[in-house]
């Protein structure tokens, strides 16, 4: 508890505080005298002042100010009974500059000597004691341009511009008899004389009062100003040719802009804007509403008066200036285009008329220039003093700089071809020409880039061939879903042959070590978990489904953007770079490119549509989508779409996915070792072969379904809107099903149990669909008969030992209508009954064939097929299929 002041220390705190006061009183006064070089007024009560003992001004030099003093009553706590002075709360005297209201003489007739204080123009420096103020605070200097913030019981209402209402006012003071109150009546002619004084820029203020006596200017001859009304601040700003309002709710000046033909209301910022041609009637209308105190717009250099305005004898604003200031930006167009996206200004035009390649749209009304002649212009511009034209951003110029120098009208940048002697001439020779010209950008880009390709156009080869480039750079860190981990290692197998396997170490648990392979595979939710073994920077880095980065916020995030950011080569792959927003490219932008856009604040301003809200800011919508398209082809991403590669791929594109069955329970993992003992063991009987086979096929299906849903939740982050999910056990198809609805992912589910009608409702539905739409299907009830020609991907979450079966469910997906190449996809488990089945399927395709009774050889179709884990005892089981 702290002790009470002693009467020396309350002493020394009212003498500083006396101090303290004497000093801001003789700093306003100076700053008066500077101001002022004779008698002045408070606004709006012209008065006659003291010069000297005996000496008067004339009344002719009585002009108003928007400048003054005004002090509060305020009760002041203090235990000091020699502090409590009586005092009037209008007399603050020093050396005899200011004085009571009842000591001045009433030089300006029409005015109650009661609500005048005046201040002499000669002020000489307090040299003796400070004014004795112990229970008054200073409220406010300046009424002008920068009043202070009113109190409760005191409000400023500014007239809205110069040439206001008092003019017509002092003139009705004329015809209007004196106030019952027996206030004398006010000189017209006065008024007329501070109304045209006012035009110099200050603003006159009226100050309402709640004692409603003293301290009040009145806004009209006989009548004062409504107490307690409140005024509501707001401002107009310039944009183009257009100015909008900013200011908040006010039921009456929500009627006056509905009232304007050009209104226009952006629900986005929650704001109004209007043509310039209905400025003047806006301004006249807010002016004449007392709740309403709107700040004119502000004009060239400036200032909130028109250029075009004199001081005098104007009435009101134009409604378009004549020497308005324009403004504007430079945007990229194309890779040899730029265009300036600005107002209309003749001496602009003029300027644009000298440039060499200039050309015009008269469509948008807007001129195009080369990029090399963008420095020239840009310094031409910045001679003309009413207009400001941007430049591109340092980011584009940086990324364009050999267009900038001299520009080429190609409309693709130039790749040279790469020397991929040294890469294992397996993999080079499987590249098709558009995953070889991948790879050929890539290197141009020096190993960093954003590969965007769409979804099964073999980004998987394309990195392992750019990374085999730089391979004397390993050792190399993979970062992918946790579901394809192991796909990943299979893919660095077959298309790396001279790797051995104890080369590839894949992070199962957080305890692994990260570095211990020369090829290192690890999942994003692991990598956030091993951030003390990250402090060994990897040189070579990919990064599989990129867009989980999008989110800085994330774990994810946090840990891989930092071994990104010092990484020499870093391949990004994404089908789906961005799922609905610019914002959301943000991260995987500065992973390939740190330097671009080092704030994201700027790349929000220009490719966001970012918005200032009373919270913060607005990232969530887009602008300027072409130029940032035009900045990521050159310098960061590449992105071909199926269409585009259409006559070059498979009709069909068979993939294997393996998957490891985990987060499986013991009494499921004890089931399914079991049924893998059994199949091991020998001398059996053809029945007890068959047996054992469909009881490992029974318990592979339980330990299959954490990794099958993990697998399929990743297809829908990915962006994937459609596709079949095919199944056989029950409990398999109960699972998906489940964790879809608990995902409220739209869905159909079509089994044994699903009458004919309403297959073919169900059918219509997902065909119809524009949503994410997952078909959950029963590999032996809806292998025939149906069509799902709007998907374009198939999943098999199981195997079957029929390959015609599995075949005919392909064809779901690959039928007449279909314009795009399918992609098919098997999930493949270790240590599981799929290690049988999937070379018993290959053997019966092949018997298959060579009678002519497939299409083809599952291994010719089929992107991987080395997942043989463990020698089956038997390659053919009587009743199989």
């Amino acid at each position: 508890m702290s002790l009470p002041l002693t009467e020396e220390q309350r002493r020394k705190i009212e003498e500083n505080r006396q101090k303290a006061l004497a000093r801001r009183a003789e700093k306003l006064l100076a700053e008066q005298h500077q101001r002022t070089s004779s008698g002045t007024c408070i606004a709006g009560n012209p008065s006659q002042a003291k010069q000297g003992p005996s000496q008067n001004f004339p009344r002719e030099s009585c002009k108003p100010v928007s400048h003054g003093v005004i002090f509060k009553q305020q009760n002041l706590s203090s235990s000091s009974n020699a502090d409590q002075r009586p005092h009037d709360s209008h007399s603050f005297q020093a050396k005899g500059i200011w004085k009571k209201p009842e000591e001045m003489p009433a030089a300006c007739p029409g005015h109650s000597p009661r609500s005048q204080m005046a201040v002499t123009g000669i002020s000489p420096p307090l040299a003796q004691s400070p004014p004795e103020v112990p229970k008054q605070q200073l409220l406010s200097y300046g009424l002008g341009q920068g009043h202070a913030e009113a109190s409760p019981e005191i409000r400023f209402t500014p007239f809205a511009h110069p040439t206001h209402e008092p003019l017509a006012k002092a003139k009705s003071s004329q015809e209007t008899p004196a106030h019952s109150s027996g206030q004398p009546p006010r000189d017209a002619k006065l008024e007329a004389e501070t109304a045209k004084a006012s035009t110099s820029g200050q603003n006159i203020y009226y100050i309402h009062s709640s004692s409603g006596t003293e301290g009040r200017l009145q806004q009209k001859s006989g009548s004062s100003v409504e107490k307690g009304v409140i005024s509501q601040k707001g401002k107009c700003i310039r944009n183009g040719d257009r100015f909008q309002v900013l200011i908040g709710y006010n039921a009456e000046l929500i009627a006056v802009f509905k009232s304007l033909p050009s209104k226009r209301y952006d629900p986005d910022t929650k704001t109004w804007n209007f043509s310039m041609n209905d400025y003047s009637a806006l301004m006249k209308a807010a002016q004449s509403l007392p709740t309403v105190n709107l700040q004119p717009l502000e004009w060239a250099y400036g200032s909130s008066e028109s250029p075009s305005t004199s001081s005098e004898g104007q009435a009101g604003l134009p409604s378009a200036p004549s020497l308005s200031f324009v403004k504007g930006r430079c945007m990229l167009i194309s890779r040899a285009y730029f265009e300036a996206d600005i107002g209309y200004s003749q001496d602009l035009i003029a300027l644009f008329k000298q440039m060499d390649s200039r050309r015009y749209d008269v469509k948008t009304r807007k001129w195009s220039f080369l990029l090399e002649e963008h420095s020239k212009l840009i310094a031409k511009v910045r001679c003309l003093p009413q207009v400001q034209l941007d430049p591109l951003p340092t980011t584009l110029t940086l990324a364009f700089a050999s267009q900038l120098k001299k520009t080429s009208l190609s409309l693709t940048p130039d790749v040279p071809e790469a020397d991929l002697s040294e890469v294992d001439p397996k993999l080079v020779s499987n590249l098709m020409p558009f995953q070889k010209a991948g790879v050929n950008f890539a290197i141009a880009k020096g190993g960093r880039l954003l590969l965007a390709d769409d979804m099964g156009l073999g980004k998987t080869i394309q990195a392992i061939c750019i990374a085999a480039f730089y391979r004397k750079e390993w050792p190399l860190l993979v970062v992918v879903p946790s579901s394809v981990r192991f796909t990943w290692e299979q893919a660095f197998l077959r298309w790396l042959p001279s790797l051995s396997p104890d080369c590839i170490n894949v992070v199962v648990t957080g305890k692994d070590r990260l570095t211990a392979g020369l090829i290192n595979i690890v999942s994003f939710d692991l990598l956030s978990k091993l951030e003390k073994q990250l402090k060994t920077p990897f040189k070579v880095v990919i990064v599989d489904e990129s867009h989980f980065l999008k989110n800085s916020r994330t774990a994810r995030c946090r840990a891989a953007m930092p071994v990104l950011k010092v990484a020499k080569r870093v391949i990004l792959l994404s089908g789906t770079p961005a799922m609905s927003r610019p914002a959301e490219l943000y991260t995987q932008i500065i992973a390939v490119k740190p330097t671009f856009f080092p704030q994201f604040h700027a790349f929000g301003l220009r490719y966001c549509d970012a918005k200032r809200m009373p919270w913060g800011w607005d990232y969530s919508g887009s602008s300027n989508l072409g130029e940032l398209k035009l900045l990521l082809e050159e310098a960061v991403m590449l992105r071909r779409l199926k269409s585009d590669v259409l006559s070059q791929l498979p009709a069909k594109q068979r993939k294997i996915v393996v998957i490891a069955p985990g987060r499986i329970n013991a009494r499921t993992r004890a089931a399914l070792d079991a049924a893998a003992m059994e199949m091991t063991t020998k001398d059996k009987t053809k029945q007890q072969q068959k047996d054992a086979l469909i009881l490992f096929f029974n318990r592979t299906a339980e330990a299959k379904i954490p990794s099958v849903i993990e697998y399929i939740l990743d297809l829908l982050e990915s962006g994937r809107e459609k596709f079949l999910v095919f199944a056989h056990h029950k409990v398999v198809l109960d699972a998906i099903t489940q964790e879809l609805e608990r995902k409220h992912v739209q869905h159909i589910r079509i089994d044994g149990s699903t009458s004919s009608a309403e297959r073919e409702d169900l059918c219509q539905q997902f065909q119809l669909s524009e949503r994410h739409a997952v078909a959950v299907l029963s590999i032996t009830a809806a292998n025939m008969g149906l069509t799902f020609s709007s998907a374009d991907l198939v999943v098999f979450a199981e195997l079957f030992w029929n390959p015609g079966v599995l075949i005919q469910a392909e064809d779901r997906v690959h039928r007449i209508g279909q314009t795009s190449s399918v992609g098919i996809h098997y999930l493949v488990a270790k240590g599981t009954a799929d290690d049988y089945l999937w070379p018993l399927i290959q053997e019966k395709i092949k018997v298959l064939a060579e009678a002519g009774l497939s299409e083809t050889n599952f291994s010719e179709m089929t992107e991987s097929t080395d997942y043989l884990y463990k020698e089956p005892c038997f390659t053919n089981v009587e009743g199989f299929g």
